[in-house]
Formats: structure tokens, C-alpha cells, sequence
């Protein structure tokens, strides 16, 4: 009897054991983690035709908080190419300067301009529409009879249509559109059908007159709305607000286009910064895939090549 017991006792520790490896085989074993997929950031690498025995050309734009100028060597096909450009300030928008101050600092441009090389028949003066609206053109006219230049005023329809033409390159017409974010006002601009449309909304000062962000936003992103879906697989855009963006990747480099982070990758620490943010993530929407910052371009330098057409 106490052997059988025994026997019986081994066997049921040999049953036992090979129960807890059974068990053990059929543990599910956690499974490594899948491998993140890493979105890259598009790039835009397309590289501007060089103008072909081209000739200097500039203009002197006179905007509601800048006073600046561009150089560009132009061909007659409508190629460009930055050659200098100077900023200053203006401060309509502030009523800070006085027309007398301003008048100067367009005399001392002149010169800079003419000193470069450019023939001053070449020289241009225009205003933006911003400007346009807000001060007397003829009264500052008035004051520029010795410098032999006269300021032509520009719409915010043909500043929308001028920075298409300096920005867009012709091989993207058909499925891009273009924001200019000034500080009196955003232009949004595309081709459609052989011409050119354009919407104009508040600017990246709307702050100012106590326009709220919501109002702002519901608009910028109903004249995106206009836009035709083609015309949105590119989004270029112009504007001293867009470049505060991305100043850090422009700044020692020697590239014309930046591709822009999302906005929520972006600072708001101050008014102007949070305002333009706010327009960028109104115009933020599917199916745009790059929104392409032209550190070069802008409605001004679109004026000039106009004038080769």
C-alpha cells in the first residue's frame, strides 16, 4: 500500500510539471511595438529660371508700416531675380512719421538705387492699397515734384495679381494659389480659366481696430473656401509675419523657398504673431499638402515684371 502510494504520489508531480509547460507554451507573449511612422516634411526644391541678358530694374514701395525697395534684374520673357533690397519704415499705420520724413527717406532711396547702377527711368514708386486708402497721394505727390518720381496706386486686386505673377512659377499655376499677409490687409489670389481672382480680408493687424480672432478666422477660411479644390495642392505665401516664422531657417540660407510647420509649431507671444497665426491656421485645410514661403517675392517686384509684359 505505501508503495502505491508513493507511485501515485511521483505521478501526480510529474502531472503536475508537464501541466505548468503546457500553460506556459500557451502564454501570450506581448508583441514588440509597431514602428512609429515618421512624417518628413515636404520640401520644395523646384530652382527659378535666371533672366537671360536682363536689365536692372526697381521700385520704391511705399506700404502702410514699411518704406522699402527692391532690385531686380528682369529679361523680357518676365525671368527675375533679387538683386538688393533695403527696409525701412513708413508707420502709416501708426501715424508716427510725418510726410516730410517720409518724402526724405524716399529722396535717400532714390539715391541709393541710382548709385547701385539702375537707370532712373527704371526707378518706380508705388503705394499699396493700404496707403491708398488711408493717406492723400496727391498731396504727397505734391512734395515729390524734385525727386522726378510719381507714386502709382495699386489696388489690392492688382497687388494680389502682381504677387501671383512674381511667385507662382508657371509650371504650378495650375494647382497653386497665393496669400500675401500685409499689415493692412491678406490678399488671397489664383487662376482660374485664363484669369486671375482675387479676395482681399484683414490683415495681420486687424488687432488694432478690435476685430476679433473668430471674425477673423471665419473669414480668411471662407475666401479660402473660394478658391477652387485644384487651385489648393500649393499655397505660396508672402508677408513680414510669415517670415517672423521661419526667420531661423531663412538666416543663413541661401535658399528662395521654405516650407512652413503646421502653425501649431509657431510662437503667439505677441499681438502680430498670434494675429498671423490666426489667418495661417484659417488657411490650413486639406488638400493643401506644402504651404511655400518665397523669401524673395513680392507684389512690388510682380509690379516691375508687369511692366515687361
Amino acid at each position: 500500500m505505501k508503495l502505491f502510494i508513493k507511485v501515485c504520489f511521483i505521478f501526480l508531480i510529474l502531472l503536475t510539471s508537464c501541466g505548468v509547460k503546457k500553460s506556459s507554451k500557451e502564454e501570450t507573449k506581448p508583441r514588440p511595438p509597431k514602428e512609429q511612422a515618421v512624417l518628413e516634411k515636404p520640401s520644395f526644391d523646384y530652382q527659378p529660371r535666371v533672366p537671360e541678358n536682363g536689365e536692372l530694374n526697381a521700385v520704391i514701395e511705399l506700404g502702410s508700416l514699411g518704406l522699402n525697395y527692391f532690385i531686380v534684374e528682369i529679361d523680357n520673357d518676365g525671368c527675375w531675380q533679387l538683386e538688393r533690397s533695403s527696409f525701412g519704415r513708413s508707420n502709416f499705420i501708426y501715424g508716427v512719421n510725418t510726410n516730410a520724413e517720409i518724402i526724405a527717406n524716399i529722396k535717400a532711396f532714390k539715391n541709393e538705387i541710382v548709385n547701385y547702377g539702375v537707370n532712373p527711368k527704371n526707378i518706380h514708386l508705388i503705394a499699396s492699397s493700404s496707403v491708398v486708402k488711408s493717406e492723400d497721394i496727391p498731396a504727397l505727390n505734391s512734395q515729390l515734384t524734385d525727386v522726378s518720381l510719381k507714386i502709382e496706386s495699386i489696388n489690392a486686386a492688382d497687388e494680389a495679381r502682381y504677387a501671383l505673377l512674381a511667385t507662382v512659377p508657371r509650371e504650378f499655376i495650375d494647382e497653386s494659389f497665393i496669400v500675401d499677409i500685409g499689415s493692412g490687409n491678406t490678399k488671397l489670389a489664383w487662376v482660374e480659366k485664363d484669369d486671375t481672382l482675387s479676395v482681399e480680408i484683414h490683415g495681420s493687424k486687424y488687432f488694432l481696430s478690435e476685430v476679433q480672432d473668430t471674425t477673423v478666422f471665419r473669414e480668411v477660411r471662407d475666401a479660402l473656401l473660394q478658391v477652387p479644390e485644384k487651385n489648393r495642392n500649393l499655397c505660396f505665401m508672402l508677408g513680414g509675419m510669415i517670415f517672423e516664422f521661419v526667420k531661423g531657417e531663412v538666416e543663413g540660407s541661401n535658399d528662395r523657398y521654405f516650407v512652413l510647420d503646421p502653425p501649431n509649431e509657431y510662437p503667439i507671444d505677441n499681438e502680430k504673431l498670434k494675429a498671423a497665426n490666426v489667418i495661417y491656421n484659417a488657411l490650413y485645410l486639406e488638400p493643401t499638402f506644402s504651404y511655400i514661403f518665397d523669401r524673395d517675392s513680392n507684389f512690388s517686384i510682380g509690379y516691375l515684371v508687369s511692366q515687361k509684359q
